[in-house]
């Protein structure tokens, strides 16, 4: 099973896209390919590091939005299975190997939680098991993926999303302007919308997510 891992990005957030690569660079189980599609920047302006993953930066001078780049990066992966993060979250060190072994029971789709805002600063927890929770999400009538019984005390990153290949060639982010702030929702509610689609959640923090906007 090879894993990629597709970054939207724009020149506003590259100082930032350094630290998700570095989190990257310390996950338990490497990824096979990493993509960054980062817009309204020149070759210059995204000064590549040694990492221990194969990295590919495509630059574009012109203005794209977040579901324009997630279509660029995710389109150039060969990889059986894309996950995607916004250039300025991190990765929990086990967010890969968690993500492989949730795609190992056969699911589509896979969600999981995060750290948010000020709950950053805390150090991630070690994950001594891997429990994948199978078709406990569902369709939202706002357009988004919720659970199926109510769960006020847990969270979905839309944006944080990761499919098998046939799903994101199925179903690719929306790029419309009206869509914008919403594309991983539509994303997500277009995976789910396909014939028998299986979804996994992850409960655990697999990332750290302080709200910003990856697009201009």
């Amino acid at each position: 099973m090879r894993i990629g891992v597709a970054i939207p990005c724009y020149i506003g957030h590259i100082g930032d896209c350094y630290k998700l690569l570095d989190s990257i660079n310390e996950q338990t189980r490497l990824p096979d390919q990493v993509i960054v599609s980062c817009s309204s920047s020149k070759p210059t302006d995204f000064v590549q590091k040694e990492y221990k993953f194969p990295l590919t930066v495509i630059t574009a001078e012109e203005r794209k939005n977040a579901g324009q780049n997630r279509n660029i990066a995710a389109t150039r992966l060969d990889t059986d299975i894309i996950t995607f993060m916004d250039a300025d979250d991190t990765m929990h060190p086990q967010r890969i190997e968690a993500i492989e072994q949730a795609f190992k029971e056969g699911v589509d789709i896979v969600l999981h939680s995060y750290l948010l805002n000020e709950e950053c600063n805390q150090e991630f927890p070690k994950i001594e098991t891997f429990i994948v929770e199978k078709d406990i999400l569902c369709q939202c009538y706002s357009g988004c993926i919720r659970f199926k019984q109510f769960d006020p005390n847990s969270r979905i990153h839309h944006s944080q999303v990761s499919v098998i290949r046939g799903a994101f060639e199925a179903v690719h982010f929306r790029e419309d302007k009206e869509s914008e702030t919403r594309e991983d929702c539509r994303f997500c509610y277009g995976v789910f919308s396909l014939p028998n689609i299986r979804s996994a959640y992850l409960r655990y923090p697999l990332s750290k997510y302080s709200p910003h906007r990856t697009m201009e």
